[in-house]
């Protein structure tokens, strides 16, 4: 059996400040939530995809379509070791943390169906619920840095104890508080996009 690493739950806080950033009253000082406890742990799991490999190259398939040879596409994503016993449901926020304006939040999706470990590529899973991203808008916003940066664009997956009660097009700042509140583990893969 794989021994999981923990991490304070605090760590969850940390792990999507920059977005909060993004969402004014939050700014600086992260997510916070009645059931977020200093004490409390996360589980941290491994995520990865057969496209890419953490901290590498993405595909150009995953750009914006102002690329060559951009589609705009979801890449596919698989994760293992989360806590299976806690584990209702999955949420994956897609952020680019190097933003002339700080961290932007291209995508949040939540209530993925706790017993899956794989989303194919540009798949939206049945009964997931997309919240609204940084452009105020319920859709994947694909990796576009201005031409001449090169930018990192992670995938972070978090393990929630129940499923979510948000609706599609729920506001960026509740979703993600709500995120925090009620996650139980995360990991994350890392791709680069742009030129230099």
């Amino acid at each position: 059996m794989k021994s999981t690493k923990r991490r304070p739950r605090a760590a969850v806080v940390a792990a999507v400040a920059p977005a909060t950033a993004l969402v004014g009253a939050l700014a600086g000082c992260g997510l916070t939530g009645p059931a977020m406890s200093a004490g409390a742990e996360l589980a941290e799991f491994t995520v990865t995809s057969p496209s890419f490999h953490d901290g590498k190259q993405l595909p150009a398939r995953f750009a914006c379509p102002s690329y060559p040879g951009g589609q705009g596409r979801t890449p596919p994503l698989r994760w293992s070791g989360a806590p299976s016993q806690t584990t209702k449901a999955f949420a994956i926020v897609v952020d680019d943390p190097d933003g002339s304006d700080g961290a932007y939040v291209g995508w949040v999706i939540a209530n993925i169906d706790g017993t899956i470990n794989e989303l194919v590529e540009g798949a939206r899973p049945e009964k997931a619920v997309e919240a609204l991203n940084t452009s105020e808008k319920t859709a994947y916003v694909p990796p576009c840095p201005p031409k001449g940066e090169r930018h990192r664009y992670r995938f972070t997956l978090y393990a929630l104890s129940e499923r979510l009660a948000l609706k599609q097009g729920a506001p960026l700042k509740e979703a993600l508080s709500t995120i925090a509140k009620y996650t139980v583990g995360r990991g994350r893969i890392t791709g680069n996009f742009g030129d230099l």
